[in-house]
């Protein structure tokens, strides 16, 4: 193993329906620069229409000189499992087996009440997060499996896992607690948040982006096929509307979002649906599919026209800024937007119908800024600035597991 591999890590998103994986490279001594990423990559569409995708950022140093195959063929793709099988024999073709790597580092997107920090894994850790497949049942399988895997290929390799729910430890009570008794609570029915590998990226990189300090009155709309809101003081959540699952909160590509308990308990005792139907109900054919029956791609509907599209779209839309101004009183006002995620970086017409929305909150943005994409979309003399800023959970992950690592070798020379 070269210095240069020894300062290189992978990280790994495994989500419900695709792959991600990056790998990073450390630069300077640990807690300096943020990781350069050499390349990072996904599989799409796992289980349905599977594809690969990847970019290579910088040449990466001990490959060969026929790095790797362009693509990977899709009936490698069939499964999670296989995806990353195939993912690390293309790695491997680039002159990056695993053994040559640092460590890896995983999204897990629910730590519980139990790990508010990223965890080296251990049988412990994989035992624990196993406890918690119920809360995330259409991630957490997936988590897993890629942790399991990349042990059994390579078991000597250091694993971190860097969880999604972590960020929002620091919510306050009021925010945490469901309006059930405590009993509840203590037995882990609470509100937890999630998308927190991304806000907490968005934290680091709006500075940076900006020219200027975070600002102190924050929201953040992660908006994807899996959408959420947070609201960050101070650099600290206080705030987001994903709750005990991943299916509360804003309207989603097919999952439900924030509905009436009522109607679940109609649904089960008057329409005769089981708790398995219900759950993919909520999960699966609700949100942006459900509402407009065409598609659960925000592009199609906005193309589309018909009533049903037009009506998903402005649903969307609409819950989103309601949640933003849900969140004024928490903050004391607001200081700065930040629109992230798929369909938050890439829709312009979605960004223009929620600031619109809020046009009574002294937010005043550039259409011609909006329409191009760029990183700042407010009108000089905006009395809240908006921001565009790209989704990276990867460099979170990166982050994460370079200085937990380098925690792990600073305790070992200790000893």
């Amino acid at each position: 193993m070269t210095d240069a591999q020894a300062r290189r890590i992978l990280t790994v998103n495994a989500g419900s329906s695709s792959l991600k994986f990056a790998v990073h490279e450390r630069v300077g001594e640990p807690g300096g620069r943020a990781p350069v990423t050499l390349l990072r990559g996904e599989v799409r569409d796992i289980g349905r229409q599977p594809s690969f995708h990847y970019r290579i950022n910088a040449p990466v140093s001990g490959a060969g000189d026929d790095p790797a195959a362009e693509t990977i063929d899709r009936q490698r793709l069939a499964s999670h499992e296989q995806a990353l099988r195939a993912v690390l024999d293309w790695l491997d073709g680039l002159g990056l087996p695993l053994g040559s790597l640092a460590g890896a580092g995983h999204r897990v997107v629910h730590g519980g009440s139990r790990f508010t920090a990223p965890q080296p894994i251990t049988e412990e850790v994989i035992a624990a997060l196993r406890a918690c497949e119920p809360l995330a049942p259409h991630h957490m399988p997936h988590n897993i499996g890629a942790i399991l895997a990349l042990q059994a290929h390579a078991p000597d390799l250091p694993q971190v896992a860097c969880f999604d729910t972590a960020f929002h430890a620091t919510q306050p009570a009021v925010e945490t607690h469901l309006p059930l008794p405590g009993t509840w609570f203590a037995r882990g029915i609470r509100r937890y948040g999630f998308h927190g590998l991304n806000y907490e990226h968005v934290v680091h990189a709006l500075p940076r982006l900006s020219g200027a300090g975070l600002p102190e009155r924050l929201v953040v709309l992660h908006l994807g096929n899996g959408a959420s809101a947070c609201a960050i003081r101070a650099g600290r959540s206080i705030a987001t509307s994903m709750g005990f699952s991943t299916i509360d909160g804003l309207l989603m590509g097919t999952r439900s979002g924030a509905i009436d308990p009522g109607v679940l308990l109609h649904l089960l005792k008057a329409e005769g649906l089981d708790v398995d139907a219900l759950e993919d109900l909520l999960y699966n054919r609700a949100g942006l599919l459900g509402v407009s029956g065409i598609s659960s791609d925000m592009r199609t509907l906005l193309a589309d026209g018909s009533p049903e599209a037009r009506l998903a779209v402005e649903m969307f839309c609409h819950r989103a800024a309601r949640h933003v101004g849900a969140f004024l009183p928490a903050l004391g006002g607001l200081d700065a937007l930040v629109f992230t995620g798929g369909i938050g970086e890439n829709a312009p017409e979605v960004r223009a119908r929620i600031l619109d929305a809020l046009a009574c909150f002294g937010i005043a943005w550039d259409a011609d800024a909006n329409a191009a994409g760029r990183a700042d979309i407010a009108r000089p003399g905006s009395a809240v600035r908006v921001w565009i800023v790209p989704a990276n959970e990867e460099l979170t992950i990166a982050r994460q597991t370079f200085a937990l690592l380098d925690g792990q070798a600073l305790r070992s020379q200790v000893r």
